[in-house]
């Protein structure tokens, strides 16, 4: 696959290049890729990621995964995770509000002004995070998600994707506190984010690739029986 290379304006994000211990998995509450990276390149903040899918499986990088930007938002943290992670954001308008037969994305929400019609085709009704109807990662998307996780791990030794991934989108005050390595979402650090939408398609991708990369595990050892030489040798003694 192509990754398309699209950076930042230099100041965007920080330059400092740390070991990377972890994948952060976000969606961008938006339709299409340039709208994420023309919403960064404006502020001052310096929030951002290394990577964006576009709904049709196209990576554009934002910066050098080596470098960082911010992107959890935890109040009060050290920021550990925010430097030893690469984050990914998946393109998607996130929650959505059925009316008049139509599922529709305010990006301004509540203001209702502006909207943009998602098609029934793209839309997933799952109870998360006080919500019920969402945008639908696609399927392009998690093929590339799991391509590049994939070859972030050949190219960050340090990165562990050993988590439970059945599991990894609840909350878990535990991975920031104890600097946990792994696969994680948005959600699992902020109670208040819908991100990552836990659908059993992506659970399925990431836990495909978590078996590619993991190394087999050797089965037990036998231990070896005593023989019955030995064993009468013992009975005369």
């Amino acid at each position: 696959m192509e990754i398309i290379k699209k950076y930042l304006t230099n100041g965007q994000y920080l330059t400092q290049e740390y070991e990377k211990k972890s994948i952060f998995l976000h969606h961008t509450v938006g339709t299409n890729a340039m709208s994420a990276w023309r919403w960064w390149n404006s502020t001052p903040e310096r929030v951002g990621t290394p990577y964006i899918i576009d709904r049709d499986g196209s990576i554009l990088e934002c910066f050098d995964p080596k470098m960082w930007a911010f992107h959890l938002g935890v109040v009060g943290d050290d920021n550990w995770h925010e430097k030893h992670s690469i984050n990914i954001e998946l393109v998607s308008a996130g929650p959505l509000v059925e009316e008049n037969k139509e599922y529709r994305f305010y990006p301004l929400y509540p203001n209702k002004l502006r909207w943009t019609t998602i098609p029934e085709s793209e839309v997933i009704k799952k109870k998360w995070r006080g919500y019920e109807i969402f945008h639908n990662y696609s399927d392009a998307q998690l093929e590339s998600l799991s391509w590049l996780i994939g070859r972030l791990f050949l190219d960050f030794p340090g990165l562990r994707v050993d988590n439970d991934l059945e599991k990894f989108f609840e909350y878990d005050k535990s991975v920031l506190t104890e600097h946990k390595g792994g696969i994680w979402s948005h959600s699992t650090v902020r109670e208040n984010k819908s991100d990552i939408i836990p659908t059993k398609e992506l659970i399925k991708a990431l836990i495909s690739v978590q078996k590619d990369l993991m190394p087999p595990k050797s089965p037990p050892k036998p231990v070896p029986k005593a023989s019955n030489r030995n064993k009468s040798s013992k009975k005369q003694s």
